[in-house]
């Protein structure tokens, strides 16, 4: 512990801007004429490999009808491609000693490969092939559909998961995030192999994707290798990125004041949330740091009024989430059941102390050293910091992640009151799950 403590204070004490240009030094950005982003993170410190490749392809991407076909084919394509037999592909990546897998959200897909750098181009291989040669073979398909709705179910019972499903539902009213990650049962059992194929065909293009490599491997013959496996036809013309369409809703619909719930729990699991800016927006900077002011950490506002001083709560949290379209403020909290008008006034009215009074300098500049050790220490590995990479390419550009640190750090007082002002005053949608005894939701 206090080998960390030390780490800590050495990274608070240096320049922002050279913790940034050190985080991501020699990174090479390369966009190739069908469209592919190459992102290259050299660093010979440990022989590690992380191969990564990042689809602008997710939830953003369907309709309620096909609402689950983007996680739907993550899990196929580790089912095997034209060349390569069902469950040959994690056989290969484990027998050089590496791991493999992938993940679906609101805004994207990506899988990965962390592997001992002598392997870095049998990784490569492997998830291009993956990503453009997927077999989606058919008996492993209904096998995978199985799985999906085995998930799904296990979602449901889930009070976190259900919780943060129906709130997306409430708050937003148009935005595909409205739409769960996993989908729905009925649209799991109703994809058909040439419905996935068709969904694959039309998202799983070079001009959607990013390829990192991030750790130790040779630069010139990963760019060679790149440029072979993802060819560019001779009569091709240069391609233009497009990306689903960006729903921005109004903070001043009517959002739902208060849903209650019954679920099989013991305690009241809550959360309150307000719609919040895109991406491309700087207020998500001084966001981000209100967050931490709020409710991160034993000494925030929530934890030390509402779970040290007045024991309400067993546990709260704040945060915000930056999204493609709108990023969402969120306030978590678990408590007794007879404690709910109490928690909600006292949470709100937290939350209002941002709009009128001006927060103090030591408060700001603890909340931005929070936040900048957090998010070095976030960037710690070559996989780390190919997800750092491959998550703002995906949803914005890479150079955010180049300049995270530097906005922190140029955030003012007067952004903080003014961003409460603008985005914590509307309503809020404020979703409850209470106990129900003897039964599920």
């Amino acid at each position: 512990m206090k080998s960390l403590f030390y780490i800590l204070i050495i990274f608070l004490l240096l320049p922002v801007a050279l913790l940034a240009d050190d985080l991501f030094a020699g990174l090479e950005q390369q966009h190739l004429d069908n469209g592919l982003s190459v992102l290259l993170l050299r660093d010979t410190a440990k022989p590690i490999v992380s191969v990564q490749i990042w689809l602008r392809t997710g939830v953003c991407n369907e309709t309620p009808e096909t609402n689950g076909i983007s996680h739907f084919i993550e899990h196929m394509l580790f089912k095997g491609t034209t060349t390569r037999p069902v469950n040959s592909i994690q056989r290969a990546v484990e027998s050089k000693g590496g791991m493999i897998n992938g993940a679906t959200s609101k805004d994207f897909t990506y899988y990965y490969i962390n592997v001992p750098s002598a392997y870095w181009e049998e990784a490569l291989t492997i998830l291009a092939d993956m990503v453009q040669n997927a077999s989606f073979n058919a008996n492993e398909l209904e096998n995978e559909r199985l799985v999906v709705l085995e998930e799904i179910k296990r979602q449901n019972d889930n009070p976190h998961a259900y919780l943060w499903n129906k709130f997306n539902e409430s708050i937003f009213k148009r935005a595909p995030y409205r739409l769960p990650t996993l989908g729905t049962a009925d649209n799991i059992k109703s994809f058909s192999r040439e419905t996935l194929l068709k969904f694959y065909a039309k998202n799983y293009q070079p001009a959607n994707m990013t390829v990192i490599l991030s750790g130790d491997f040779p630069r010139e013959e990963a760019r060679d290798r790149i440029k072979e496996l993802f060819p560019v036809s001779a009569k091709a013309k240069p391609v233009v990125k497009k990306s689903p369409p960006v729903i921005i809703e109004s903070y001043d619909d009517p959002f739902p004041r208060k849903i209650e719930l019954p679920f099989k729990v013991n305690l009241v699991y809550h959360v309150i949330g307000f719609l919040g800016p895109a991406i491309n927006s700087k207020d998500q900077y001084a966001l981000d740091l209100l967050s931490i002011m709020l409710g991160q950490g034993r000494s925030s506002r929530l934890n030390e009024s509402l779970r040290e001083e007045k024991q309400l709560v067993y546990n709260i949290n704040s945060s915000f989430m930056s999204q493609r379209g709108n990023g969402i403020f969120l306030v978590n909290s678990i408590y007794p059941p007879n404690r709910i008008p109490e928690v909600t006034n006292a949470i709100t009215t937290e939350i209002s102390r941002f709009r009128v009074a001006e927060v103090s300098d030591n408060e700001l500049a603890k909340a931005k050293q929070m936040l900048i050790a957090g998010f070095i220490l976030d960037n710690q590995t070559s996989a780390d910091k190919a997800n750092t990479l491959g998550y703002y390419s995906s949803i914005a550009k890479v150079e955010y992640a180049l300049k995270y640190l530097a906005e922190i750090n140029s955030v003012s007082k007067d952004n903080i009151i003014r961003v409460a002002k603008k985005y914590l005053s509307h309503n809020y949608t404020s979703i409850l799950l209470l106990p129900e005894m003897g039964g599920n939701n």
